[in-house]
């Protein structure tokens, strides 16, 4: 009985990042964007927290991997994907719909590949771009374009990072998870974890400026360092870690 009450308190944590999906669509078809797009990213804050309170309380589950699965899909997939379509992608017509409809299909087959491949619930990387780094991508571009220029100015990059984003997610590229919080604990997280500190400091002081630059250096350092592996000629070695994003 202590250990269903344990799982309850990450399951709601769930279905508030799900509920944050949910309106931030809503938001976004009354073309309240920028509030739309906060929510995505206070989804994807839940998300982590759930995750962390599963292992805290040792209540991680096969439903509760599941159930995070299906809150991902509204949070990370549909409402960036309504988001997309209303806030730029809504003028292309037959074009845009489908184009707006890209994060979304590929979310959930990275959802369910991770699904499928689970053997555990601990991971030491992400397999593929995550998608709700994916979905803060799409959301912080859009806070950040409209803090300074109060409307979506660079739409040639906003369609370009929806694509970008989409393909990164069914790839095998490598990124870092969050760090373990703990005494215990290597040189490599220690600078993980003095990075992501630095990170949320920054983001705290300077929230609509810093979310877009911090998603995009994620993005791009799973690619920087495939290329630099094939520039060294070092592939990878490891072909059985798990993902993370749906505890």
């Amino acid at each position: 009985m202590v250990r269903v009450r344990a799982g309850l308190v990450p399951s709601f944590f769930t279905m508030a990042n799900m509920f944050c999906g949910f309106y931030s669509a809503i938001l976004s078809s009354r073309g309240e964007f920028i509030q739309a797009a906060w929510l995505i990213i206070a989804a994807a804050i839940l998300d982590t927290v759930d995750g962390k309170l599963a292992r805290l309380t040792k209540s991680a589950s096969p439903f509760g991997v599941q159930y995070d699965s299906l809150a991902d899909v509204v949070s990370f997939g549909l409402a960036p994907s309504v988001l997309a379509y209303f806030v730029f992608l809504q003028h292309w017509g037959t074009l845009g719909l489908l184009l707006s409809f890209v994060p979304l299909v590929f979310g959930s087959i990275r959802l369910a590949r991770f699904n499928v491949r689970l053997k555990g619930f601990d991971k030491a990387f992400f397999e593929g771009l995550p998608i709700p780094a994916a979905a803060v991508t799409l959301g912080s571009f859009v806070i950040f374009n409209y803090h300074f220029w109060e409307m979506l100015r660079w739409s040639k990059l906003f369609l370009t990072l929806i694509l970008l984003v989409s393909i990164l997610m069914i790839t095998n590229i490598r990124y870092e998870t969050m760090p373990q919080f703990s005494l215990r604990t290597n040189a490599t997280n220690r600078v993980k974890i003095l990075v992501v500190s630095l990170g949320v400091l920054i983001l705290i002081i300077f929230p609509q400026e810093a979310f877009f630059p911090w998603a995009v250096v994620y993005v791009l350092s799973g690619l920087a360092r495939s290329l630099w592996l094939v520039i060294k000629g070092d592939p990878e070695t490891n072909a059985t870690t798990q993902e993370d994003e749906a505890l």
